[in-house]
């Protein structure tokens, strides 16, 4: 990439991280890169006691991610093979699935407003938030089995937390990609928007949880319950 294309905000306490890398946030080396970058000043917001209201991760076109660049993955799994002798993980793994996982353990809620295709790393991302807002348009899904590879940045056990086993298994083993009323249906996603109105959803739930005494992870599920019993 020759410029930054993924770019941190901040306005009224709201911290927002706009996607918008080519090939409709193919996640390749660079991206990777930059989104370490990024996440790693998010977690210093954290640590510091800002007063950080809430985090939306979105997509800047019409796509959240495409997922992870298989050439990419190829020549990193070949640089940094697992070590068999010692059960030793590459370092450069271990750093990269902190910064997707850190997330659901932050101290505001962080919120992936999910448009077009959401697949492969980009879900991951989207299933280590808190929480998901879904537009119509979207389709999700982890297709790594097809290459013959797992979710391994928090996917599974993640989606296992937010959708149940079975569905989990369906959705990772298949490799299939489901349409944005069957995510919300199995509970893969929390809200279910018109197009365009993602991001402003997140916004009024990040109001209503600070205006509702804040949030900590171990309140996640009374908050948007409470959100949603709110707007009737």
């Amino acid at each position: 990439m020759s410029e930054n294309t993924l770019i941190l905000t901040e306005e009224n306490g709201i911290l927002r991280l706009t996607m918008n890398a080519p090939s409709n946030n193919l996640m390749t080396a660079d991206f990777f890169a930059q989104y370490e970058d990024i996440m790693a000043q998010v977690e210093k917001k954290a640590q510091s006691g800002d007063n950080i209201k809430g985090f939306i991760i979105c997509g800047g076109g019409r796509h959240f991610s495409t997922g992870a660049d298989v050439e990419a993955l190829a020549d990193r799994s070949a640089k940094e093979a697992y070590d068999e002798t010692t059960g030793t993980l590459p370092a450069g793994h271990i750093k990269q699935k902190h910064f997707f996982t850190f997330l659901r353990s932050l101290p505001f809620p962080v919120i992936s407003v999910v448009t077009g295709f959401c697949i492969g790393s980009g879900s991951e991302i989207a299933v280590n938030s808190h929480y998901r807002i879904i537009e119509k348009n979207a389709r999700v899904g982890q297709p790594e089995s097809t290459f013959g590879i797992l979710p391994a940045l928090g996917g599974v056990a993640r989606t296992i937390d937010i959708c149940g086993m079975q569905n989990a298994y369906e959705l990772v083993m298949s490799g299939e990609l489901i349409p944005a009323d069957k995510a919300y249906e199995i509970g893969w996603a929390d809200i279910f928007a018109d197009k365009k109105q993602g991001v402003p959803e997140a916004e009024a739930l990040i109001r209503y949880i600070s205006d509702n005494g804040g949030f900590s992870p171990e309140k996640a599920t009374e908050l948007i319950n409470g959100y949603k019993n709110s707007k009737g």
